[in-house]
Parts: C-alpha cells; sequence; structure tokens
C-alpha cells in the first residue's frame, strides 16, 4: 500500500500536468463557423417552418456534419451576405465564382452546377442559344447576382435593360406584359412558377446561357484548413452518391 507521501505526490504530479492536458484537448477542438446564408430562393434556399432550408442549406449540412464541423447560421440579404464573408465575419453559403470576386474571396470546390436560362411569356422556337439575342430586352434580373460571365459582360456594356425585384416580382411583371424576359436558375423557375400558378403563362425560350457552379467562399487568405476539408469530402464517391441523392429529392 502506497503511502500518504506517495499518493499527494502523485496529486500534484497530476495537478501540475492538468493545464498541458487541458489544452491537448483544446488543440482538437473545432470551433463552429457562421455560415451566411440569403433566402427567397426556393428550392434551394428558402425560410419555412421557423428554420432555414433548401437544396444548398441541405449540401452544407450533409459535409459539415460528414467532417465534424459545428456551424450557425446567419440570414443576410445576398450582397450583405458576401460582404459580410468579404471582412471574414461568416462564410458565404452559396455563390458564383467570379474575376471580381476571387480579388476578395477563396472558394470550395462546387458542390452544385445550376442551368441559368430565359424565360418569356411567349414560347419561342428555335430556342436562344446566345446572350447576343438579348439585345435590347428588358430583363428582370435579381440585385447583386452573377449570371455568367458573358451576360455580366454584355450587362456592363449596356446591350440589354435589366430590373432588379424579387424573383416573384419578375414574373408576374413578365406575365402582364412589363418585363421582355427573365433570366434565372432552372430548377427555382420552375419552383417558383408552379407556386405562382404562372406555369402555363410564363415558358422557358432559351437553352442555358450559362452553367453556374456553386461554391462556399471565405475571406482570402482565411479559413485554408476548413476548405481542405471540405473540399476532401466533396471528391469522396461515397458523399457525392449522398449529394446527388439529396439533389434528386428536390428535382422530383
Amino acid at each position: 500500500m502506497p503511502s500518504i507521501s506517495a499518493v499527494v505526490k502523485q496529486v500534484f504530479i497530476v495537478w501540475l500536468l492538468l493545464p498541458f492536458i487541458l489544452t491537448a484537448f483544446s488543440v482538437h477542438a473545432v470551433d463552429s463557423i457562421k455560415v451566411n446564408t440569403y433566402t427567397d430562393y426556393p428550392p434551394y434556399l428558402y425560410y419555412q417552418a421557423g428554420q432555414q432550408t433548401g437544396l444548398y442549406m441541405g449540401i452544407v449540412d450533409l459535409t459539415f456534419k460528414a467532417i465534424n464541423q459545428p456551424y450557425s447560421v446567419k440570414i443576410l440579404p445576398f450582397k450583405r451576405g458576401i460582404y459580410q464573408a468579404e471582412l471574414g465575419d461568416g462564410i458565404m453559403i452559396a455563390v458564383l465564382k467570379t474575376a471580381q470576386r476571387m480579388q476578395t474571396l477563396d472558394f470550395s470546390e462546387p458542390y452544385y452546377q445550376e442551368r441559368i436560362s430565359v424565360y418569356s411569356n411567349q414560347q419561342k422556337q428555335p430556342l436562344i442559344k446566345t446572350v447576343d439575342k438579348l439585345s435590347g430586352l428588358n430583363i428582370g434580373t435579381l440585385l447583386g447576382w452573377s449570371y455568367g460571365a458573358k451576360f455580366d459582360q454584355a450587362k456592363a456594356n449596356n446591350r440589354f435593360f435589366t430590373h432588379d425585384s424579387k424573383l416573384e416580382t419578375n414574373f408576374y411583371l413578365l406575365a402582364k406584359g412589363r418585363l421582355d424576359a427573365v433570366i434565372h436558375s432552372e430548377l427555382s423557375a420552375a419552383y417558383v412558377l408552379d407556386k405562382l400558378g404562372l406555369k402555363d403563362k410564363i415558358f422557358l425560350v432559351s437553352k442555358p446561357l450559362a452553367l453556374g457552379n456553386i461554391h462556399l467562399a471565405v475571406k482570402k487568405g482565411t479559413h485554408k484548413e476548413l476548405l481542405v476539408r471540405i473540399n476532401k469530402k466533396l471528391s469522396e464517391p461515397e458523399h457525392i452518391k449522398a449529394i446527388n441523392l439529396l439533389i434528386k429529392n428536390y428535382q422530383e
């Protein structure tokens, strides 16, 4: 049986080592990440039953759980969310990579690809295949959004007019003939037109004018280790299958 002095000595040693043991544990603890998300973009991102949901939210949740990354959600307007990410205040959930954004943001590998197409209140044949065919039109868009490099450049060159408003408002204006066209993601457009009861009045009139890869975005030069973990998970075949299954559920 050990002596009292020996026990006291062991307790004292443990007490001295305790701060180093706790420090070792804290090194492996993962800090929670704030995810800046936007709404009014069903079925990709929208607010329902008191919480943020949608396809992109599902993919991010699936991926972060797979890498044991805790996170919180902050709902912001799209442009504000990007601005906050550029300042290092949260990471942006779903953005297209553009030359301008690459100056201030780093991006994950893409986890989804949107088909960006044009809608009209009159059927058109043949379908529009290039941005050049939009010259002179008044087109409904969403504030701060990119619709691919060719569309964005044509907009900057004043090849057509754009009207920034909510998607539902743009489709209502199009149905009334107050816009010539609306450009938007096909899956989201189909969802909203069905919800508004306008799918028999508004028609898809183009081939995809852009295929938009969707990324997570962080302040340039930050979260490098997090991006490595995210990208590794996004490349794994089993995780790709899980994402594709989630996407299929939203397409049905």
